[in-house]
C-alpha cells in the first residue's frame, strides 16, 4: 500500500515538471531572441552609420566634381585661348615671307602691337560693347574696363577673366588679318590707330550682334528685332567665330 501511494504522487508530480520544462525553454527561447534583436539593432545601427558616412563621401565626391569640372572648363578655356593667340606667330611668320627683307622688322613690330594695342582698347573699352548690357540689339553699354569683373572688389568671380582672355584672343586676330592686306602700304603710326580702332569699336560691335545681346544673337537675352527666340526662329550660330571674325 505505502509503495502504491509513492507512485501516484510520483505520477502527480509529472505534470508540474513538463510545465516548468516547458517554461524554461521558452524562456531560453526568448533569451535568444532578445539576444537576436539585440544583434540585430546593433547592425541595423551600424549599417545606418555606414549610409550616413557614404551620404557624405557622395556629397564630397560631387563637391569635388563640381569644383574639377569648372578647373577644366577655365583650363580648357585658357589653353584655347592660347592657341588662337599662337595665330599672331602664324600670321607673323606668313607676313614676314611675303614682304620684303628690309620690311620683315617692320611687319613683326605690327603684329606684337596688335596683341598689345588689342589688349589695351578691349580690356578699356571693347569689352564692354561687346558683352555689356544691350543698347536696341546694337552696342554694349556696360563693364567698361571690365570694372564687373571680379577685382577684389566687384563680383563675378575669376572666369570672367578667363572669357576676357579668351574674346581679347580673338580680338588680337581680327585685328591681325589687317596687317597681312596693308603691309607695306601704310605708315607705323596710322596702322596702330587702325588697330586700336579694329580692337576697340569695330570688331566688338559685330561680336555683340552675333554672341551679345544684339539683335542677330541666339542668346535669350537678346532682343527680338529679326528672331523671335524660339525653336523656329532663334537667331544667328556662328561656328568657332567663322563668321565674326572672319567677316569684320
Amino acid at each position: 500500500g505505502t509503495a502504491t501511494s509513492h507512485l501516484a504522487r510520483s505520477q502527480a508530480h509529472v505534470p508540474g515538471k513538463a510545465r516548468m520544462a516547458t517554461v524554461a525553454s521558452n524562456a531560453a527561447q526568448i533569451q535568444a531572441q532578445a539576444a537576436l534583436i539585440a544583434d540585430l539593432t546593433e547592425r541595423l545601427g551600424q549599417a545606418t552609420e555606414a549610409v550616413a558616412e557614404a551620404k557624405e563621401e557622395a556629397a564630397a565626391a560631387t563637391q569635388l566634381t563640381s569644383e574639377n569640372a569648372r578647373d577644366m572648363d577655365v583650363a580648357w578655356l585658357v589653353i584655347c585661348g592660347a592657341l588662337v593667340f599662337f595665330m599672331q606667330a602664324g600670321f607673323s611668320m606668313l607676313e614676314a615671307g611675303a614682304v620684303g627683307k628690309k620690311n620683315v622688322m617692320n611687319i613683326l613690330f605690327k603684329n606684337l602691337i596688335d596683341a598689345c594695342c588689342a589688349a589695351m582698347a578691349f580690356w578699356l573699352l571693347g569689352y564692354g560693347f561687346a558683352y555689356g548690357d544691350t543698347a536696341g540689339g546694337f552696342i554694349g553699354t556696360t563693364n567698361f574696363g571690365s570694372d564687373l569683373i571680379y577685382n577684389n572688389a566687384g563680383e563675378g568671380g575669376s572666369d570672367g577673366w578667363v572669357s576676357w582672355f579668351f574674346q581679347w584672343a580673338f580680338a588680337g586676330t581680327a585685328a591681325t588679318i589687317v596687317s597681312g592686306s596693308v603691309c607695306e602700304r601704310i605708315r607705323i603710326e596710322a596702322y596702330i590707330m587702325t588697330s586700336c580702332a579694329v580692337s576697340m569699336f569695330i570688331y566688338p560691335v559685330v561680336v555683340h550682334w552675333v554672341w551679345g545681346e544684339g539683335f542677330m544673337s541666339s542668346n535669350k537675352g537678346g532682343t527680338e528685332f529679326f528672331f523671335t527666340q524660339d525653336s523656329h526662329s532663334n537667331g544667328v550660330i556662328d561656328f568657332a567665330g567663322s563668321g565674326v571674325v572672319h567677316m569684320v
